[in-house]
């Protein structure tokens, strides 16, 4: 089914902030788009009992178990939207070392050099201002801590057509120089194919794209 183009603005937007039972919906949606690439970016920090991991945008934290299993790994997730947050706090209210904190995008309210491990996944085309939002991340974050980022590159972005309407696109070089810039050190590019389900219920290939940094 062909979305119009008030339907592709309207996913745009419940994308980069759900909202109500649409944003419920959408992530939902996102859960089964986007579950492969954040397993993987999950495994790309090696995280060990003990780790205090920050994720941004977690959506409705469906993958947080996974993350959980030993009780001395902390888990905290930063999210925009109030609909996500308290979705994931229901979704893991047993997970007693996982927290959700609203944000505002801009800041971390955590402490300076917290954080271990630090992820997210396809976020970043929504940070208003990536380099200040880059080395707030690197605040909050241990010397020699891991961040990984893993999102769809500008060259698959550019044959979605919800994505002209507010995501700014990213190939993987984009991102090493935002980090590199930011007082990181770039360990590994993880530039793969994946196959997803359309909007029209029909299989096609999606480039992904995981870079994992470490903390100078």
């Amino acid at each position: 089914m062909k979305l119009t183009e008030n339907q592709l603005q309207q996913l745009a937007r419940q994308l980069s902030h759900p909202e109500g039972e649409t944003g419920l919906e959408v992530a939902e949606m996102m859960n089964f788009t986007n579950g492969n690439l954040i397993n993987k970016v999950i495994d790309s920090l090696q995280i060990k009992e003990g780790d205090a991991v920050l994720e941004i945008g977690p959506g409705n934290g469906a993958h947080v178990s996974s993350i959980t299993k030993t009780p001395d790994t902390l888990y905290y997730g930063a999210d925009i939207s109030e609909t996500m947050i308290h979705q994931a706090q229901k979704l893991n209210a047993s997970q007693v070392n996982a927290s959700f904190i609203l944000t505002n995008g801009d800041t971390l309210p955590f402490e300076t050099e917290f954080f271990k491990k630090a992820f997210t996944v396809n976020t970043i085309y929504f940070w208003k201002d990536p380099q200040a939002y880059a080395a707030e991340i690197a605040r909050v974050m241990q010397p020699r801590g891991t961040l990984s980022i893993g999102f769809i590159p500008k060259s698959t972005m550019i044959k979605i057509p919800f994505a002209k309407y507010g995501f700014t696109m990213y190939e993987a070089a984009d991102v090493e120089k935002l980090l590199k810039d930011t007082g990181f050190k770039i360990l590994d590019t993880i530039e793969d194919t994946e196959q997803v389900l359309s909007n029209n219920v029909e299989y096609i290939d999606r480039e992904i794209t995981i870079v994992t940094a470490v903390l100078k």
